[in-house]
């Protein structure tokens, strides 16, 4: 593992923002004051996932991986995804769900078709790293730590069509495109290495239930503790028409709707690659700020519109919408607008030691 820092080298202003806006040209921008961010560490162009701080890289030639915070300059190496994925045969228990069918692809390895589509750092635990590792119709879990160096996937947990993840009161949960919930329990093999033990569905979502304009989903912890999924409801892929805030009510295995945020003068930042759920800035209590970040979903072609902001607001009480900055001109491809979030340590959700 390579691991450096430096102090923050801008303003105060700049180094309190309460969010960063990366976009996958290496234009940074501060929220909620929009200006640019200076970056004294290099190029932070052609990313390919996000958490917290950190942005992932590929570096083909070396298969491997790079997370890298333009907010702080430190740096991890983690393992590519040619050689450096192990399958796991070891039993794992399922509860509420089927048992694996099938055999995973031989070619599954193939950096063409699979790459990681979600990356999440255990806040305040030991190094575990989960990533979302597949395409976007059949993924898996994927677990490590940059000291053991190799991916750990199980093969005997599905293949699933996966929406978001997020490390929650010691287990890691991920979100599927049926709003199916799972629960992750992660144990650890005789050399260290993190490796699924237990996959349980613990909110299961029947898929005709489902409102077909729905296109995007959310996984984020609630500065009370609370697992929240945030529903986008998209009639077209270049228009949002609202949003809905559920909890995840566990004891009784279901998705309860919620009209405001608990926590009082809570606000939360949603993106495909990385959410967190923030103290408001000013006035921006029971408010949902998201981003253009559809770009690479299987629902959006290029014939269909964009819309005309990069970042916005929605308002849970008033139900309204507010354009904070407008597009910004770049040829983004298929790696979307990402928010980024200075770690101060005190977000829940953290492994056991």
């Amino acid at each position: 593992m390579s691991r450096r820092r430096r102090p923050c080298m801008d303003d105060d202003k700049l180094c309190t923002a309460v969010a960063h806006v990366a976009f996958p040209d290496g234009n940074l921008f501060t929220f909620p004051d929009m200006k640019p961010h200076r970056d004294d560490d290099g190029d932070t162009a052609g990313y390919l996932a996000a958490c917290g701080e950190w942005l992932l890289f590929a570096d083909d030639e070396y298969d491997v991986l790079r997370l890298s915070s333009p907010l702080t300059g430190e740096t991890m190496l983690l393992p590519g995804l040619v050689d450096g994925v192990r399958v796991r045969d070891e039993p794992v228990v399922v509860v509420n769900d089927l048992a694996q069918s099938g055999s995973a692809p031989r070619r599954w390895r193939d950096s063409e078709e699979m790459s990681v589509l979600k990356v999440v750092v255990c806040p305040g635990c030991s190094g575990v790293i989960a990533a979302i590792v597949g395409r976007e119709h059949f993924a898996k879990v994927a677990l490590c730590t940059p000291e053991g160096f190799a991916w750990s996937i199980s093969a005997h947990d599905r293949w699933r069509w996966y929406d978001d993840m997020a490390f929650h009161d010691g287990r890691v949960y991920a979100l599927t495109q049926d709003e199916d919930l799972l629960a992750f329990d992660v144990g650890y093999a005789d050399a260290g290495e993190p490796v699924v033990t237990r996959v349980e569905r613990v909110i299961a979502r029947a898929v005709e239930d489902l409102d077909v304009e729905t296109r995007m989903r959310y996984l984020v912890t609630s500065l009370t503790g609370a697992l929240l999924m945030v529903r986008r409801e998209m009639p077209d892929a270049g228009r949002t028409g609202g949003f809905g805030v559920f909890e995840a009510d566990l004891a009784a295995s279901r998705w309860v709707e919620v009209d405001r945020l608990d926590a009082g003068g809570e606000a939360l930042f949603v993106g495909r690659l990385c959410s967190r759920a923030v103290r408001a800035p000013h006035g921006g209590a029971d408010q949902i700020f998201f981003l253009d970040d559809a770009d690479g979903l299987s629902f959006r072609t290029e014939l269909q519109p964009r819309p005309p902001y990069q970042v916005a607001a929605y308002d849970m009480v008033r139900r309204t919408f507010s354009q904070l900055m407008r597009r910004h001109p770049i040829e983004d491809g298929s790696t979307p607008v990402t928010w980024l979030f200075r770690d101060d340590g005190d977000h829940p959700g953290g492994l056991p030691k």
